[in-house]
């Protein structure tokens, strides 16, 4: 759109130049008053697609810098995602916990797989007993994923 705007804005100028030119020869008052109406429309497309062209760079700016706060996320995410382990568990599902406090009888929470993957970490919380007494449903409260997980140990 900046292109055929900017095409049209040249034209514009083009058209100005002639107009001016008639009018530096022009001697009659009804063709100088013609000439104004003209040089007049010109002016207020010229305005119109400034008005454009600057939407058009504003709509830009503020996408770039959506998408440059998305990048630093991701960036900090990544440098997070090192403190985090993939653990396969019994029921063969994929959970996070982090790298120092690890296993099954480690003290680090459980973090949602589903979140993990959309670059978030939240936590696994549980919600109701699971079917053998050493397990529980986990559920996450961002995205509803729910698992029979081992009961974590509460020091």
């Amino acid at each position: 759109m900046a292109i055929t705007e900017g095409i049209a804005a040249l034209s514009s100028l083009k058209s100005l130049y002639e107009i001016a030119r008639d009018v530096r020869n022009a001697s009659d008052p009804e063709k100088l008053r013609a000439a104004a109406a003209q040089m007049f429309d010109l002016a207020l497309a010229a305005r119109e697609q400034t008005a454009a062209l600057q939407e058009e760079r504003n709509a830009a700016v503020t996408e770039l810098a959506a998408l440059k706060a998305e990048i630093k996320n991701a960036e900090h995410f990544d440098e997070q995602a090192e403190n985090y382990a993939r653990e396969l568990t019994h029921t063969g599902a994929t959970i996070y916990r982090e790298k120092d406090a690890g296993g099954v009888e480690g003290q680090s929470p459980y973090y949602c797989p589903h979140c993990f993957s959309q670059k978030r970490v939240s936590m696994l919380n549980p919600i109701r007993e699971g079917d053998r007494g050493y397990e529980a449903i986990y559920g996450c409260s961002v995205c509803n994923t729910a698992m029979p997980l081992y009961r974590l140990r509460v020091r």
